[in-house]
């Protein structure tokens, strides 16, 4: 069985740090390879530039292609919209004889959703949408604070959202609060969606039963150590977590604890708004006065991003909006729990009290009490706390099982098509 996935702004094999990579970037390349490892031939089409070869392997038989759009170096998705016709046309010219042999078409995101329902009408293939983000969900947290909305585009965005899930044959949502979404706010007929989470590689994350150890080892001697990952992006919420750490600081400080905080930088040569945010951040944390807390770290290969998930205590991820949170799945498959925003996907992820907290990171004293009661806490409550992390980790998020209901999904669309699965 072969499928098409479209993703002009997620290069399933971006390097971290990369603009605009991320969890959305690891849901492609994971499910491609599991999908691969099932049988599948996989193709991914998205945008050439920068360092990127026109073709490169996932696995056997998963690979990317990637295409020209629009001008030259980094565009922001928000400005792909009148460059995706010319992106569609190039795919099809170049892939036309694969496509026509193709079973479904897969678009991620909205940007991939108009590529993929405008091939798919063009050559007759069933169209599965999966949103990743919906904008009128993340426009309600995050309002456009340019007057003419051209920072995210939100008109643009939701009409096409609108559009492709009309000309969709299925729908997959990553939880229950985005499937409610796709039927309240847009009309989305129930029968289309299927909620599938994201997942997580369980043998490349690993536990470890002795945190204080390898902490020591990484040289870090505070008492706690606390993680947050993501690319440098307002909308990451980096800035929001900088107001919650002084209470914490303190706090600790009158228990006679410390803490360390490992902040992401972001990568060499960096976009200009990722150069900006980042002068922002270490502006701010001279002005609280909790530089000496933190620890600045650069992109980190895959090993080392590993290690500071399993050594750290307690991840935050501090997003006024999460459209899921695979980043909070990768915390507890290495024994991490965490402390989340609860609008969007952390709410389904996450319970309170078992395995993290949810709490908003807009308003800093309620985040930093979430933090505080996860740290203070009996070491045999820690301990409780990182079991079920790595627990729930293994029985709700393999990829293995997440590729397969994706593929389970594939074949019913193309039996109803009538194509062979």
């Amino acid at each position: 069985m072969r499928i098409a996935f479209f993703s002009p702004h997620s290069d399933p094999l971006a390097a971290p740090g990369q603009p605009d990579s991320g969890g959305q970037c690891t849901y492609e390349r994971e499910v491609a390879l599991h999908l691969a490892r099932l049988g599948y031939e996989v193709r991914v089409f998205t945008r050439l530039w920068g360092l990127g070869a026109p073709r490169e392997p996932i696995a056997e038989s998963a690979t990317v292609y990637r295409y020209p759009m629009g001008p030259a170096g980094f565009l922001r998705k928000e400005d792909m919209g009148p460059y995706l016709p010319q992106f569609t046309a190039a795919v099809i010219a170049d892939q036309l004889e694969w496509l026509g042999t193709a079973d479904v078409f897969h678009g991620h995101y909205w940007d991939g959703g108009v590529c993929a329902a405008a091939a798919g009408l063009s050559l007759g293939k069933p169209m599965v949408f999966t949103a990743h983000s919906l904008g009128a969900l993340k426009r309600d947290r995050l309002p456009d604070s340019d007057p003419d909305g051209a920072v995210f585009r939100y008109a643009v965005r939701i009409a096409a959202e609108r559009r492709i899930l009309g000309a969709a044959d299925a729908a997959i949502a990553l939880g229950q609060v985005e499937r409610d979404a796709l039927v309240q706010r847009y009309a989305c007929d129930p029968a289309k969606i299927a909620v599938i989470p994201g997942g997580v590689d369980l043998s490349a994350f690993r536990r470890c039963d002795d945190k204080a150890r390898l902490q020591r080892r990484l040289g870090f001697a505070t008492d706690f150590v606390l993680l947050t990952v993501g690319r440098l992006d307002p909308r990451k919420g980096f800035l929001e977590l900088m107001e919650a750490i002084p209470r914490v600081l303190r706090e600790l400080a009158d228990a006679g604890k410390s803490a360390t905080f490992l902040m992401p930088l972001g990568s060499e040569p960096a976009a200009p708004e990722e150069a900006a945010y980042r002068v922002r951040l270490v502006e701010r944390a001279k002005a609280l006065g909790i530089e000496p807390a933190i620890h600045w770290f650069p992109r980190l290969s895959d090993e080392d991003l590993r290690q500071y998930y399993s050594a750290a205590d307690l991840f935050l991820c501090p997003s006024p909006y999460e459209p899921f949170g695979l980043v909070l799945v990768e915390a507890f498959a290495s024994g991490t729990p965490v402390v989340a925003t609860p609008h969007g996907g952390p709410s389904e992820i996450v319970s309170s009290g078992e395995d993290g907290y949810l709490a908003d990171p807009r308003r800093p004293a309620e985040f930093a009490s979430a933090i505080l009661r996860a740290l203070l806490v009996s070491a045999a409550d820690r301990r409780r706390m990182q079991q079920a992390a790595f627990a729930k980790a293994k029985r709700l998020y393999a990829w293995e099982s997440v590729a397969a209901r994706i593929a389970e999904r594939y074949s019913r669309l193309a039996s109803e098509a009538g194509h062979a699965p």
